[in-house]
């Protein structure tokens, strides 16, 4: 309870400027509809959880459809994340896609915020795992995916760094009917898709299945089996509630491992599960206010048994089974209310608390379930200053179990020029919270019959928040005649305290412990500055071309760590995408990505500049009465290229795919 009181005191500005928000005159707000969502300025959710149009929000963002997502070929939503300037494709093996904004300082996505239907995806057990909850959702089931290209710890607290991804998937009464899919082609892609919905105007349900199989990069042990199973229910009790619920399971089963004879890797089969449960009860109190409540649960389990050999001098070699699985467990609560004031003044207020925790008898030797909780206080207010004028500021106070308490402010301002140009600018710090790893971490590995023991990781728990200073300069134009619209985004991101595993100082050893101990600290900081764009153009009225581009440098204050070349993302980044419709319902997709030179890991792990050219053609017929679409893609038509790991060959291969769908 004395935690909470500190987060009101600490929030009690924001309160106060609420109330007084509510001097003005009331006025009456029409809710967004669809056709707002993809209108030719699209209404957007994300930016502060207030709905804006794309020109007025607080921030870059892009938003991708579901048509885009169909006709770009992806199979994964790491790869239509290529559509957003920023981003970078990666991932330890071809089992593990992973996208990451500017840059990718971890091999999980931890500083990556990604929602579903705003429930977030980050997994407690392992190391604030998020690409995994990234795989938990079939892509035909998206509507569209609502990306904001920057720090927003401001409206969604901890992690939420480098970008936040929106997937918001389907409104069950929009699937109403059925729908099957299938994809098979080259280096094992089997993918498969079955939809069912049924409903009428008070109530819909949807059930979905799917999985996908593929053989990964070349050269590399990662076999892929996903299966996924979803069913979201939406209901219409009264005219003025709506009640979205839904629950599903994700399980991934995967080859992982550098080599038979790895001495900490060997190949070994990993098998990873994730369950969840939503409830999301909106209400709209009045002309003016409307409160939101969502409850959610996600369990993320992780299997992943090795046969290590440890050699002990002078005893011979032993063979050591050793299971590195985890257990975590998400509830989260939260309560929002957004008002209109009047028709300059509007805000949002909400309420929340996590509980997460974890349990791995090989990972956190001898804790049982470890635990963290965080109860949170959030606000946005919007104040249309003058017709060409529009403030954004937003506050998010959480108090952490570990982390202790923290605020991540927003300042944002909007110069709407004219109705199609707008400048904005602004600063926003954000931060994250150390996993319950990085806390609480203590691997021990015991030799049967031997008084030793392994002890690679040992968390102290002094590791603190990392932190970071975001401050940018935008520009939104719209060129109505032309059909051309272009946002681009300048600037300046300073990351301090980043948490890196080190040995320096180092856990006392213990007895009969063999080789060294790590612990999570925080050691180093980092400044990255640049500039990224994009231009949608409508070249004709069956044309679309689409241009993204980064240009980045990236300094660490280390000058050890900068000569490593550690975790250096690519200084230049480039992609287009054209979208053609033809004639006799056709259309050809075509996406080109060339990306700098960079790594992933250390300078060890450096690929020269790579580039990739996709190509999907499809058709669209009936058949059977049934809506019907056949397509061909082909991804990597250069052929193949080093990938993620050059030291170990790995490849991504060039792979032909036949793909078809039949919708009722």
């Amino acid at each position: 309870m004395c935690r909470v009181q500190k987060v009101v005191q600490s929030l009690g500005w924001a309160w106060a400027l609420a109330g007084c928000i509510g001097v003005g005159a009331h006025a009456a707000e029409r809710l967004p509809t669809e056709a707002d969502y993809f209108a030719q300025v699209p209404v957007v959710l994300t930016a502060s959880r207030l709905d804006q149009p794309l020109n007025e929000a607080p921030g870059a963002m892009t938003v991708i459809d579901r048509d885009t997502i169909r006709q770009s070929g992806a199979r994964t939503v790491a790869e239509v994340l290529r559509l957003v300037p920023g981003y970078v494709l990666g991932g330890w093996n071809g089992a593990n896609p992973l996208a990451s904004y500017h840059v990718a300082l971890d091999d999980f996505g931890g500083r990556n915020l990604v929602l579903i239907d705003g429930r977030s995806v980050y997994a407690s057990s392992y190391l604030g795992d998020t690409h995994y909850g990234m795989m938990g959702v079939l892509l035909p089931d998206i509507e569209r995916i609502e990306v904001l290209r920057g720090a927003n710890s401001a409206a969604y607290g901890a992690n939420a760094m480098f970008g936040v991804v929106n997937i918001i998937t389907r409104h069950s009464a929009d699937t109403v009917g059925g729908s099957a899919a299938l994809s098979v082609g080259d280096n094992g892609i089997r993918d498969t898709y079955a939809r069912l919905g049924v409903g009428n105007e008070a109530s819909n349900v949807r059930v979905s299945v799917g999985e996908q199989r593929d053989r990964g990069y070349l050269n590399a042990f990662d076999d892929k089996r996903l299966g996924q199973v979803h069913v979201r229910a939406d209901l219409q009790p009264s005219l003025a509630d709506d009640v979205m619920i839904s629950l599903g399971v994700s399980e991934l089963l995967s080859g992982d491992g550098y080599s038979a004879t790895h001495k900490s890797n060997p190949f070994h089969q990993l098998r990873s599960r994730t369950s969840y449960a939503q409830v999301d009860w909106r209400r709209q109190l009045d002309d003016r206010n409307e409160l939101q409540v969502s409850v959610n649960y996600m369990e993320d389990r992780r299997w992943e048994p090795l046969a290590l050999t440890v050699n002990v001098p002078p005893y011979p070699a032993i063979l050591l089974d050793v299971d590195y699985g985890t257990w975590g467990q998400r509830n989260n609560v939260e309560v929002q209310q957004r008002t209109v004031w009047s028709p300059t003044w509007r805000t949002l207020v909400g309420v929340g608390y996590k509980d997460e925790r974890a349990r791995s008898d090989t990972m956190y030797y001898g804790q049982g379930w470890v635990s963290m909780g965080e109860t949170r206080l959030f606000g946005t207010a919007e104040w249309r200053v003058n017709p060409a004028w529009l403030l954004n500021a937003g506050l998010f106070v959480g108090d952490h179990t570990l982390a202790g308490t923290y605020t991540a402010p927003r300042l944002m301002v909007n110069w709407l020029a004219t109705p199609h140009q707008t400048w904005r600018m602004g600063v926003t710090e954000s931060m994250r919270a150390p996993s319950l790893s990085e806390y609480k971490s203590d691997v021990r590995v015991y030799l049967p019959g031997m008084p030793y023991f392994t002890r690679p990781y040992a968390a102290s728990g002094s590791v603190q928040p990392e932190t970071l200073i975001s401050q940018e300069i935008g520009y939104w134009g719209r060129w109505p005649d032309a059909q051309v619209t272009l946002d681009a985004r300048l600037y300046r991101e300073r990351m301090r305290d980043v948490v890196v595993d080190d040995d320096g100082d180092g856990t006392a050893l213990l007895p009969n412990q063999l080789g060294k101990t790590r612990d999570f600290v925080n050691r180093h900081a980092l400044t990255l500055v640049g500039m990224e764009y994009q231009l949608r153009w409508k070249v004709a009225p069956r044309m679309e071309l689409w241009l993204n581009q980064n240009f980045s440098r990236m300094k660490w204050d280390d000058p050890v760590y900068e000569d490593r070349a550690e975790r250096r993302p690519p200084r230049h980044a480039t992609t287009v995408a054209l979208f053609q419709q033809l004639p006799h319902n056709w259309q050809i997709s075509v996406l080109h990505e060339r990306v700098g030179s960079m790594t992933l890991r250390a300078k060890s792990n450096w690929m020269a500049a790579t580039h990739r050219t996709d190509v999907r053609l499809a058709r669209a017929f009936r058949w059977d009465g049934y809506k019907a679409e056949a397509a061909f893609t082909v991804q990597s038509v250069e052929g193949d290229q080093l990938f993620f790991d050059p030291r170990r060959n790995y490849r991504r291969g060039r792979h032909g795919f036949l793909t078809l769908q039949l919708e009722m």
